[in-house]
């Protein structure tokens, strides 16, 4: 009974919303950060929960029915995911060279196009798709996957996420594509409130109840040459908010899949501080294949899956996001040949006080160069978040203790802060790390979710990539054909399956 009432639900769902469900920008957080309105939204208010027990979901092996599109070398019997990621290239953004202006100019060549794109989805038949530069204000757009969840793509369905627009107005976003064998237990917005308007979306799921955490994510496109340090600022809040919202809902024995366009090579600072985290690469020799080629005509491997299991977490524990940005401050303060204690009296506390008020604090940033385009921009919230990890006592400024410890607190290797000062003592330095809770990502969970996702395990159940499969298939050997035009990027499809099974 209570499964033909889930199914009922869930027709009715579809009947009604067409199986596309948007989630926007939401509330601001304490310290400029930002979660979605209601920062733990269950999907379609569908929570699993039996009679007389706490417990969602337990662990266990079941055998999944035959996937189309199977990877060699898997049994049919076993249990498998196949996990995709595809930059379906937003039309407002697609330049057309030959006639001029955007691909949005031309409704018929990008109605022809995203069609194709839905045919190739429903042919690969994956359980989860991680969708980039989804054109997400387009009605147009949503009414043909609307088509196509009642046609070709009949049993998924669509969770969609604007980006937000503090720099500019933004057309676009990310989708979640989740097949029949998917069951959602959990959505989160993952806003990193910068100056590439960039976000990720999480999805706690279970595929034929085996749990597994999903995101889907596209960093910031390297416009300059300080595109890299946002991007790995980015990185880590998404790490972040994924450790606080598995140890918020006991989910750190669940493994984790994070696909997405991460706009620059595995071989770079953002793949090299993913592995420093645990996270594996699921696509193979990156030097072997490439799956964008840029407007620049650049070829390199940049939409990526990684996979964090739960027995190989032992060096998971992400950086905060503000450490890094005071470490890139005081990198820039020792080329100036500025200790601390001279920046503070000199250059941050300009009206000589004795504090740094939040006013000096913005202006000595920007005459930093950390304000405008091309460079490695904050945002004010950003700022603000700053601040107030800073701010022990909470008065609204900096004193000069305060100022010297954060950035002793920030940098993890102390020997390069030798001629930058140091904190009064030890003590200091624990009690700054025991009260600074606040960040600008935080999930903070409600106990009724958690409880209804809450697991009866008593070992983590870690999975492996068995196979990935590139589309088009050339690119798995470094080309780029030249008839393809679905999208810059390529799709890649990574079929999981238990360790051990």
């Amino acid at each position: 009974i209570w499964r033909m009432s889930q199914c009922a639900l869930a027709l009715l769902c579809v009947f009604c919303f067409g199986g596309f469900h948007q989630f926007s920008p939401g509330k601001q957080l304490r310290g400029g950060g930002c979660v979605s309105a209601n920062s733990q939204r269950a999907y379609m208010g569908l929570l699993p929960r039996r009679r007389g027990s706490r417990t969602g979901y337990a662990l266990q092996r079941s055998g999944s029915r035959c996937l189309m599109g199977r990877a060699a070398g898997v049994d049919s019997g076993e249990w498998t995911m196949k996990f995709s990621t595809f930059n379906v290239l937003c039309p407002p953004y697609k330049r057309m060279p030959n006639v001029g202006g955007r691909e949005s100019e031309y409704p018929e060549v990008y109605n022809s196009r995203l069609r194709r794109i839905t045919d190739l989805l429903s042919s690969i038949r994956s359980d989860v798709v991680c969708l980039q530069e989804y054109w997400i204000k387009s009605a147009e757009v949503t009414e043909m996957y609307r088509q196509a969840l009642d046609g070709s793509l009949s049993g998924y369905r669509l969770l969609g996420l604007k980006r937000t627009e503090h720099w500019s107005q933004r057309d676009d976003g990310l989708a979640f594509l989740v097949g029949p064998r998917v069951k959602v237990l959990d959505v989160q917005e993952i806003l990193f409130q910068d100056c590439g308007d960039r976000v990720a979306l999480l999805m706690f799921i279970t595929v034929d109840r085996q749990p597994v955490i999903v995101i889907n994510t596209h960093l910031l496109f390297p416009h300059s040459k300080y595109s890299t340090d946002i991007r790995l600022r980015e990185v880590r809040k998404m790490l972040c908010f994924l450790d606080t919202y598995t140890k918020d809902t006991s989910l750190e024995d669940v493994p984790v899949v994070i696909g997405g366009d991460f706009n620059g090579s595995p071989s770079g600072k953002v793949g090299s501080y993913m592995r420093s985290q645990d996270f594996k690469l699921c696509c193979g020799d990156s030097s072997c294949w490439i799956s964008h080629k840029s407007h620049r005509d650049n070829e390199l491997p940049c939409d990526l899956i990684w996979l964090l299991n739960p027995s190989k977490r032992s060096n998971f524990s992400p950086q905060d996001w503000k450490d890094g940005v005071f470490s890139e401050i005081s990198d820039v303060l020792r080329h100036r040949n500025l200790t601390l204690s001279q920046s503070f009296k000199e250059f941050f506390d300009q009206d000589s006080n004795d504090f740094v008020s939040p006013d000096e604090f913005r202006r000595a940033l920007r005459e930093l160069g950390f304000h405008g385009e091309g460079k490695p921009h904050l945002l004010d919230c950003e700022i603000d978040a700053l601040l107030e990890s800073a701010d022990i006592d909470h008065n609204g400024k900096l004193d000069y203790k305060e100022f010297i410890d954060r950035f002793w607190m920030a940098t993890e290797d102390k020997s390069l802060m030798v001629g930058l000062g140091s904190p009064m003592d030890s003590s200091d330095i624990q009690f700054l790390r025991g009260n600074e809770t606040t960040t600008i990502l935080e999930a903070a969970t409600p106990q009724s979710i958690i409880d209804a996702i809450e697991l009866e395990k008593d070992d983590g159940t870690d999975i492996e990539a068995v196979a990935t499969e590139f589309y088009p298939k050339e690119i798995e050997h470094g080309v780029w054909p030249r008839t393809y035009d679905l999208s810059d990027h390529g799709l890649l499809s990574t079929t999981f399956r238990l360790v051990g099974s």
